[in-house]
């Protein structure tokens, strides 16, 4: 399932949270019928987990690509 042949986790999740979007916006445009609908709420509230989730791996993104200062004195 690795698409770029690199073993890093973060990447592998990016990758994945990417794929997940892409299924997500392909569900959202197929016609529902009315009775078939996702509540507001629920798509609101899945958007939430989606923007932390996010903002979570572009912390560990930008953590893991700084440059370590520990132990630098």
């Amino acid at each position: 399932m690795s698409e770029s042949g690199t073993s890093d986790p973060l990447m592998t999740a990016a990758a994945r949270l990417e794929q997940a979007v892409e299924r997500l916006a392909d569900a959202l445009s197929r016609p529902r019928a009315p009775a078939d609908s996702v509540p507001r709420a629920e798509v609101a509230a899945l958007s939430a987990r989606l923007d932390a989730t996010l903002a979570k791996l572009k912390t560990a993104l930008r953590d893991q690509s700084a440059p370590d200062d520990e132990g630098e004195e």
